[in-house]
């Protein structure tokens, strides 16, 4: 009985952390909606603009992020293209893809492990998980940082672009960092036990880093297409800048579940300068359904396509 009772108070704790996550994305969704709703005047006739090509360009996009993505996760989780493995490893990445609803921010590595477990150590899968992450991350930053300052609100000065620059150092440093020292990597989590090993070679991490690319350039073209398609005048550098903006904010709620209502809330800061407030809450709400669109109808050909490999 003694093994079990430090464990209840833990589950309690992780168990209040979701519900806690679950609520303050939803809440902050909520307020975006009744900013939309509000002004739904500003924004309805805009609707009538938007055709049919537009949505399917704008999720053909996102679907197209998550395949870049896919490709990107291929090369870093083996160290070099392995022509067998290519189409097993979009599937992994995509039937991997719901996790990431979940709260923690680390369920989509988990699942990831799982998936991986036949073939090398779970904690080396969390790892290099993990590590692409971190890239990945850098890289959102960094767009963020670097389009310029008067592609975000007046709000967003200078300051807001020399931390988001100084960030996209520190966690692209962290991602690439080889060997931890053996005092450092004695005192990591299970899950990070790994560290030091199966980081790819640096023309191998170019290759990553531009498939990376390649995925946040199809995510904002999408998001200009949608802005197009509504008939708004909004420059592709101030879309960028704002969705990345937005996107890295989601991240760092770490225990809501997918950035929900993070993101939202922070594409509405972004763009009610820039288009007014019922715009950028219109904006945002149906970038959430894109993306999730985007994500779920990739997911759902993972495992049907999986479930026909295996027969």
């Amino acid at each position: 009985m003694r093994s079990v009772e430090p464990a209840a108070p833990r589950g309690r704790w992780r168990r209040a952390g979701r519900a806690a996550g679950w609520l303050l994305g939803l809440a902050a969704l909520a307020l975006v909606a009744q900013q939309a709703w509000l002004r739904r005047a500003q924004w309805q006739p805009l609707w009538q603009r938007l055709d049919a090509a537009d949505i399917a360009l704008a999720l053909a996009l996102c679907v197209a992020m998550q395949v870049a993505f896919g490709l990107a996760w291929h090369l870093f989780a083996h160290g070099r293209w392995v022509r067998g493995q290519v189409y097993a490893d979009q599937l992994r990445w995509a039937q991997s893809l719901p996790a990431k609803y979940l709260p923690g921010k680390i369920w989509q590595g988990v699942a990831r492990s799982a998936l991986y477990a036949g073939e090398r150590r779970a904690a080396l899968t969390f790892v290099l998980f993990v590590r692409e992450q971190l890239l990945s991350l850098g890289i959102g930053a960094a767009i963020a940082a670097l389009i310029a300052p008067a592609a975000l609100p007046p709000r967003a000065g200078l300051a807001l672009q020399l931390a988001l620059l100084g960030f996209a150092v520190a966690v692209s440093a962290a991602a690439l960092w080889r060997r931890v020292p053996a005092t450092l990597a004695a005192r990591l989590p299970a899950a990070l036990a790994g560290w030091n090993e199966g980081l790819p070679a640096r023309a191998v991490l170019a290759r990553v880093w531009l498939l990376q690319a390649l995925a946040y350039a199809a995510m904002c073209a999408s998001f200009a297409v949608l802005v197009a398609g509504f008939g708004l005048e909004l420059g592709l550098a101030q879309s960028s800048s704002a969705l990345c903006l937005a996107g890295l904010a989601g991240v760092l709620a770490v225990l809501v579940p997918a950035g929900l209502g993070v993101r939202e809330a922070g594409l509405f800061w972004c763009l009610a300068p820039l288009v007014g407030a019922g715009n950028a809450a219109m904006l945002a709400l149906a970038w959430r359904l894109a993306i999730t669109a985007g994500e779920a109808s990739f997911a759902a050909a993972g495992f049907a396509l999986g479930a026909l490999r295996r027969r």
